[in-house]
């Protein structure tokens, strides 16, 4: 009789699958369906039916990079040259032989929604002076920004320390080098460092994956606070002399960053400068004019600066017509480099429960627990001390970031009360 039940569940199984197979791809909607001319590039999600790993968007005839989420949701960057005028695209999905319906991604000339904003600016407007002299607030959607606005003795160019939120720019640029070949994020770093400092036997296990992740055990030492009267080659060589021991800092990163000095040959900032600020046209993020400048927590920027920068991220790694980063960096990015290990320390509390190369990933229970409307994410964000606090919803393709300089507290609680009234305005524009 098992064996019975089993023959007719196998029939069934082929069944479904060869009547899936024979089936179009099939669109429902797009998101967005509308954006304006002259935008960035951009991450386009497709709703529909019977999609595969190896489906295609295609924008007028034109292969898209596509991500497969699901059997019904595909993720697609578009660049800016297909938007870069006004007009009606095409939107198809193909798989071999097979083509989906068409729907329509209309480009215009004016600005895309009808985003209201004055909830969010009344609530950011009640923070000041009241929590903090002063506040900077920048949202990007669909390749252009739809909000920006500073409140007290700021204006929307001010440039601020952001501590952490260095991290993930850092992290981005030295994964442009996987990418290349030149560095193996599972390859010792001893493979890469002798010659340039002398690598300790107790340290001879670490690799780029564990230093760039917070799993190495390299801790804090006093060259991270001297970046004029030492070099980065230096204050490598005094973290790798140190006992090994559990530590979320910028110790690793800055042993990261000597590693990319002795594999490029070139300076943090020219290598920084070459892979990201001059793709990206920025402008006003900098690490200093130092010898020894800090890697994980060293960086200064305006809130435009490092909205692009996010928005090189939330378009699988494209910026403008240039790709930053590959595909598969891109996921990478996104898996928790945490997994299972113990949590020793982690200034991400209970509700940022995930780390990947410089994204905190917010649990789903803490997301859950927001007041409506909620995001269902993921959510992945950067804090640093000071209260800087960019983040990506990558449910609603939204990058957002709060300048301050206070505390990481302090950039929690704006974050926590902003949070439903930005989502409000992505529901009600979608």
């Amino acid at each position: 009789m098992n064996a019975y039940k089993t023959l007719i569940f196998t029939i069934i199984m082929v069944f479904c699958s060869t009547y899936a197979l024979a089936q179009n791809p099939k669109i429902y909607s797009i998101s967005p369906s509308r954006v304006q001319s002259g935008a960035t590039a951009f991450p386009l999600v497709i709703s529909g039916s019977n999609f595969r790993k190896d489906s295609v968007v295609r924008l007028n005839g034109v292969p898209l990079e596509t991500y497969f989420v699901s059997w019904n949701k595909l993720r697609a960057t578009v660049p800016a040259s297909l938007v870069a005028n006004a007009g009606v695209l095409e939107v198809k999905v193909t798989w071999k032989t097979r083509s989906s319906n068409s729907v329509n991604l209309t480009v215009s000339n004016a600005p895309v929604g009808n985003y209201n904003w004055s909830a969010l600016t009344a609530k950011l407007q009640s923070f000041v002076p009241s929590l903090v002299s002063g506040l900077t607030l920048q949202v990007t959607r669909h390749g252009k920004t739809i909000y920006v606005q500073s409140f007290g003795n700021h204006t929307p160019d001010i440039v601020l320390p952001i501590a952490s939120a260095t991290k993930m720019p850092s992290m981005l640029a030295i994964l442009t080098l996987v990418d290349e070949g030149r560095l193996n994020l599972d390859v010792l770093i001893s493979n890469y460092l002798n010659g340039y400092v002398t690598v300790p036997p107790d340290k001879a296990t670490i690799t780029m994956r564990m230093l760039m992740n917070h799993t190495s055990g390299l801790t804090q030492s006093e060259c991270l606070n001297n970046q004029t009267l030492t070099t980065l080659r230096a204050c490598v060589q005094e973290i790798l002399n140190q006992p090994l021991a559990f530590s979320y800092g910028g110790a690793s990163m800055q042993v990261a960053g000597g590693v990319v000095e002795a594999v490029t040959g070139q300076s943090w900032n020219q290598f920084f400068t070459t892979k990201i600020a001059v793709p990206l046209g920025l402008t006003r993020f900098t690490y200093t004019n130092t010898t020894n400048p800090r890697i994980a927590g060293g960086a200064y920027t305006d809130v435009n600066d490092y909205s692009k920068i996010m928005q090189a991220y939330l378009s699988g790694g494209v910026y403008g017509d240039t790709r930053i980063l590959s595909p598969a960096m891109y996921i990478e990015m996104q898996i928790d480099q945490k997994r299972d290990l113990p949590v020793v320390n982690s200034p991400g509390g209970t509700t940022l429960t995930g780390y990947s190369y410089g994204w905190w990933h917010s649990s789903a229970e803490y997301l859950q627990s927001q007041p409506s409307p909620q995001t269902t994410g993921p959510e992945l964000s950067d804090q640093g001390a000071f209260g800087c606090t960019p983040w990506i919803d990558l449910n609603y393709n939204y990058t957002a970031i709060i300048l301050i300089q206070d505390r990481t507290s302090t950039g929690t609680y704006i974050w926590n009360a902003i949070r439903p009234l930005i989502i409000e305005q992505m529901q009600a524009n979608p």
